[in-house]
């Protein structure tokens, strides 16, 4: 199926991973993945089969089942560039709230110089 020229495409794939016994919350995860294809649905159909095909069970070293499931596919964009060179930005996203983002994603992110 050929609909023109591969590009590459950056896609964020989100998994929930379980331990059995139900003694700790579920946990979650992003995998970032480049993928090349010919349009941006193509690249989503391919993220969505990587994603199924990651999920698997297996008894850890105190023989709970470890789960990790796929939530679903999060964002699939173009990269930035179709250089894929050392030191290249693949993947941008923005948001309003860096206080949020913090929270989120990074506690350690420090302040700029430049913030109130």
């Amino acid at each position: 199926m050929n609909g023109g020229p591969e590009v590459p495409y950056i896609a964020v794939l989100v998994f929930r991973t379980e331990v059995g016994g139900g003694y700790a919350p579920p946990r979650f995860s992003e995998d970032i993945v480049l993928i090349r294809a010919c349009s941006p649905d193509r690249a989503r159909a391919v993220a969505e089969t990587r994603g199924r095909e990651e999920e698997t069970s297996y008894a850890n070293e105190y023989g709970e089942t470890v789960t990790w499931t796929f939530v679903g596919v999060a964002d699939v964009r173009e990269a930035l560039y179709d250089s894929l060179d050392e030191n290249v930005p693949l993947y941008s996203r923005s948001f309003d709230d860096l206080a949020r983002y913090r929270q989120v994603f990074s506690a350690d992110l420090a302040p700029h110089e430049s913030e109130p």
